[in-house]
């Protein structure tokens, strides 16, 4: 019972530990060739169903090496829009998506379990 009790503590110490500031987007390319300057569009809805924010507009996208990379919101509201260089064939690339407001104590015990996939 005991063993128990313990497993149930570090579980919901690990769940209250979630990263709410940050969703990775990962870009799959599964095609023989490579893509070039694709868009990648995303809906706001589920971003936001994994990010803690009042607005799209406090936002910011790094790509792999950590650069800001420019977005635009599209449809009415609806989707994030950026373009992706290159995408190589049959690999990925990943991005994320990050509050403005990001601190060493945030991300610290943080765990980050949120990914967004997007086929090409």
């Amino acid at each position: 019972m005991k063993k128990l009790v313990i497993l149930a503590a570090i579980t919901l110490m690990m769940t209250a530990c979630a990263n709410k500031s940050t969703v990775n987007i990962l870009i799959s390319n599964a095609h023989e060739t490579d893509t070039t300057n694709v868009a990648v569009r995303v809906p706001i809805d589920l971003i936001m169903q994994h990010i803690d924010t009042e607005s799209v507009d406090s936002l910011i996208l790094l790509n792999e090496k950590n650069q800001k990379v420019d977005f635009t919101i599209t449809h009415g509201n609806q989707d994030i829009e950026f373009i992706v260089p290159v995408v190589k064939a049959r690999s990925q690339k990943n991005y994320s998506l990050n509050t403005n407001i990001n601190r060493l104590s945030d991300n610290i015990f943080s765990f980050r379990t949120t990914s967004i996939s997007v086929n090409l």
